[in-house]
């Protein structure tokens, strides 16, 4: 691959320099902290990534695979000091997610979260595919998706006159969470899922219900997203710089956990936004050490991992 685009831009006139980088780093493409922060965060879930390689052959079979295929080939050569390639890579990476994306085709800095959510739509819908050729090749090819991320709450609206109630279901791969100042992560949480007045009207006559959302599953890792942008009432794109506190561990509830600890999840990466507005600044991703951590920085997206149930 990298061959590849060394020809390419001979042909243009172009000489690659030979440059190094830290192991371990992503060269900037040109405002795509969004797609490097993005791709370490993801690399910090090992779980995940192992998944995504042990399935390598189907993976190889189908030329539609190619987000996939590519991901793992940056997971090969982060180690690796050469710019060049890493360059190549990324590159590839983003004309596979762009394909079907393209609104992430241009060089304008993008949202690291719209970014994620694209990636994990992209490697689910391959799933079919996958299935079908892992088949053909006398196989089994399970969705990494599906297995690790994937979770269902449930919504239950009650009639406020009659009590009648009715339950909904809908998956994630991640929750958006509203940013409550100077509160804690599983404040935010608890507020998400608090019993919510709206208007209905019930075959009884009541226009008024309250709905409640609650985990029906919980997935092996927890992706938060906290909204740390808002709009004004002149429709301008601010940022919310209230702190809120992260702590090590988090203790989710679900329907299927009836234990009196829930689901205990561990922090494993977060990214952080540096900057005073939405069209401007850096993200940093941050992988967590395996020390206890409380912080009252401003992030905004945490990824946890389950390690007790």
């Amino acid at each position: 691959m990298v061959q590849l685009f060394q020809d390419q831009f001979s042909r243009w006139g172009v000489k690659l320099v030979s440059v190094t980088v830290n192991r371990f780093s992503f060269p900037n493409l040109g405002q795509s902290c969004y797609i490097n922060s993005r791709l370490q965060s993801l690399l910090t879930l090992e779980d995940f990534v192992s998944d995504v390689s042990r399935q390598d052959l189907v993976l190889s079979s189908l030329p539609e695979a190619r987000l996939m295929r590519t991901f793992m080939a940056i997971r090969d050569a982060r180690a690796s000091t050469s710019a060049q390639s890493k360059v190549c890579l990324l590159r590839s990476f983003k004309e596979a997610v762009s394909a079907q994306a393209p609104e992430f085709r241009d060089h304008q800095q993008k949202d690291a979260h719209e970014f994620l959510t694209s990636i994990l739509e992209q490697m689910r819908s391959l799933s079919p595919l996958l299935q079908e050729t892992a088949a053909n090749m006398g196989t089994k090819y399970t969705c990494p998706v599906e297995d690790h991320l994937v979770f269902k709450m449930e919504n239950t609206r009650t009639c406020s006159r009659c009590g009648a109630q009715s339950k909904r279901q809908e998956e994630f791969t991640n929750l958006s969470l509203d940013l409550v100042s100077g509160g804690s992560v599983d404040k935010m949480l608890e507020e998400y899922q608090k019993e919510t007045a709206l208007e209905y009207r019930c075959e009884c006559g009541g226009s008024e219900s309250h709905q409640k959302s609650a985990f029906e599953t919980l997935p092996s890792v927890l992706i938060l997203h906290i909204k740390r942008f808002r709009f004004t009432p002149s429709w301008q794109l601010v940022k919310v710089r209230d702190p809120v506190m992260l702590t090590r561990e988090l203790v989710v509830s679900s329907k299927q956990v009836h234990s009196q600890d829930g689901g205990c999840y561990s922090m494993v990466s977060t990214i952080s936004h540096l900057g005073v507005s939405g069209d401007k600044g850096m993200k940093i991703t941050h992988r967590m050490l395996n020390v206890a951590f409380c912080s009252p920085l401003s992030w905004a997206q945490i990824c946890y991992r389950v390690f007790q149930w």
